[in-house]
């Protein structure tokens, strides 16, 4: 086997701190967590440690001391200590779809099945935390809007008066346009932000897609099953489905030389 270039050590070297990295910051949500999001964040965290592992391998006697990883991987961490599973999830999802393993030949198309696999888990047990906060991140943008906007407009009015007689007059036009035009800007803001949260909770294309390219072993297409809400029993049965229909398949496409 051909040694690495100086290229590919540095880069194998970034990827493995970045996989143990994201394996810390999913057992980091999963300290917080109880029951079956808790079994699927440490799940998900023993993955991440797979990788690592594979990227050590290919290192070999170059994997040289540990290293920082990516200010992105980072950031990551900080807010998986410092504040809501929600938001840490949102930005798992995209690093899990924004995988580089996609077009880099020196990882295994099971890495980057696992990781497009990965990003679907994520975004399963995100869009349970979206819909939660969901009607409160609604109103609490609407009524923000709405009173910043609306007292500003009023103060506005009242202090370009100029004369007393025309205080209340003034002061009810003022209200009465800053209400209306607060109370539409405040509805279009909130929909449009409420919008972009389910449009970050759709799923992408199908993940049976990737199933051939798993490992059956470890059968992580169950965790997309178990994040959409399904038992474990149940998730189990429905990959195990998936992987001997795609069995059967392939045996039908390439049947034995063999028969006459």
């Amino acid at each position: 086997m051909d040694q690495p270039t100086r290229q590919q050590i540095s880069k194998w070297r970034r990827y493995l701190a970045n996989e143990r990295a994201e394996a810390a910051v999913y057992r980091e949500l999963a300290r917080k967590k109880k029951g079956e999001e808790r079994d699927i964040l440490l799940k998900l965290a023993d993955a991440e440690s797979r990788h690592e592992q594979y990227w050590q391998e290919k290192l070999g006697e170059f994997v040289g001391m540990p290293q920082k990883p990516d200010l992105n991987t980072q950031l990551m961490g900080w807010m998986a200590k410092n504040f809501g599973s929600v938001f840490t999830l949102a930005l798992m999802q995209s690093a899990e779809s924004r995988t580089p393993y996609m077009d880099d030949d020196d990882a295994s198309e099971q890495l980057a099945a696992d990781e497009r696999v990965h990003a679907e888990v994520v975004r399963g047990l995100a869009v349970q935390g979206r819909e939660q906060i969901s009607g409160n991140f609604r109103a609490a943008v609407f009524g923000a809007n709405d009173g910043l906007v609306s007292n500003l407009a009023l103060v506005i009015g009242v202090m370009g008066s100029g004369a007393q007689s025309s205080v209340l007059l003034l002061t009810g036009v003022s209200g009465l346009l800053a209400g209306a035009l607060s109370m539409a800007a405040g509805e279009y803001v909130s929909v449009k932000s409420q919008n972009e949260l389910l449009d970050a909770s759709r799923p992408a294309a199908a993940a049976t897609q990737l199933a051939g390219e798993l490992d059956v072993n470890a059968n992580e297409l169950a965790l997309i099953y178990r994040a959409r809400g399904l038992s474990n029993d149940e998730a189990e049965r429905k990959a195990e489905t998936v992987f001997q229909t795609l069995q059967e398949r392939a045996n039908a496409s390439h049947p034995s030389s063999g028969h006459n």
